[in-house]
């Protein structure tokens, strides 16, 4: 006795060994790649934003510390004694 697990392989081989099975499997294999391809560039596009992003925020940490820095040296100078060279009256 043929089982029914049996016939459904034997269909499939004989579906796959036809043209229109061929290209199935080709077409298949074409998706696959092109799936495979666009996941590992979006990822390495992320990785990339990532590091911009974490370099913006260094920057920025660093002007964020200079100011501090700034406002902390004048801090105790009065207001009216505080002149520079770029100062106009």
């Amino acid at each position: 006795p043929v089982q029914a697990g049996n016939t459904v392989m034997m269909a499939l081989i004989d579906f796959f060994g036809t043209l229109w099975g061929r290209v199935a499997v080709g077409g298949g294999i074409v998706a696959l790649l092109l799936a495979a391809w666009t996941g590992f560039a979006w990822h390495y596009e992320n990785k990339g934003a990532a590091k911009a992003v974490a370099k913006i925020e260094q920057r920025t940490n660093a002007n964020v510390a200079k100011a501090q820095a700034a406002r902390r040296s004048v801090k105790d100078i009065p207001a009216d004694q505080l002149n520079d060279q770029y100062r106009r009256d």
